[in-house]
């Protein structure tokens, strides 16, 4: 807001309801590929099928955020815990291709399952907020999250 910060009320779901949100996304996502198979469309299917398992991991490791907050001078953790483990898998998809895996499982590793755990929105909405504090912090962790990218992919793309 313009004239100053806005009170938010936090929403609490039961874990009930959350995992009947998990199970319908799924069933929806399944329900779709369905659909596409049936009607012969094929391409992106498997990356569609992967990407729900990387947005779960991503969502279950953001869970932690809060309880390591203190800790961690308010750098969301697991968040970056999430965006590194995309980058691992992004290198490892990349540098698979000769091993003869089948390409489309590759791909769907490298496009469906790690593009959901690694989301540049995340990281942007984080940096703009305040909630991780300071400028010299959001910078901190910035240089944080993209010095490790490349520092994990360094020796998977030397080991291959």
């Amino acid at each position: 807001s313009w004239d100053g910060p806005v009170q938010t009320q936090e929403i609490h779901l039961h874990h009930g309801m959350q995992v009947f949100i998990v199970l319908l996304a799924l069933g929806l996502v399944l329900l779709y590929v369905a659909l596409c198979a049936g009607l012969g469309y094929y391409v992106g299917l498997l990356d569609l099928a992967f990407a729900p398992f990387g947005a779960l991991l991503r969502w279950y490791l953001s869970l932690f955020n809060a309880s390591a907050a203190k800790t961690c001078y308010g750098i969301p953790v697991f968040t970056l815990i999430a965006n590194i483990l995309g980058c691992v898998c992004n290198a490892i998809s990349a540098n698979i291709d000769a091993y003869g895996i089948n390409k489309l499982i590759v791909a769907a590793l490298s496009t469906g399952f790690a593009g959901c755990l690694s989301t540049v929105s995340t990281l942007i909405g984080e940096l703009r907020s305040d909630t991780i504090g300071g400028l010299r912090l959001r910078i901190s962790y910035f240089l944080i999250s993209f010095g490790l990218a490349m520092a994990v992919q360094l020796p998977i793309r030397a080991a291959c």
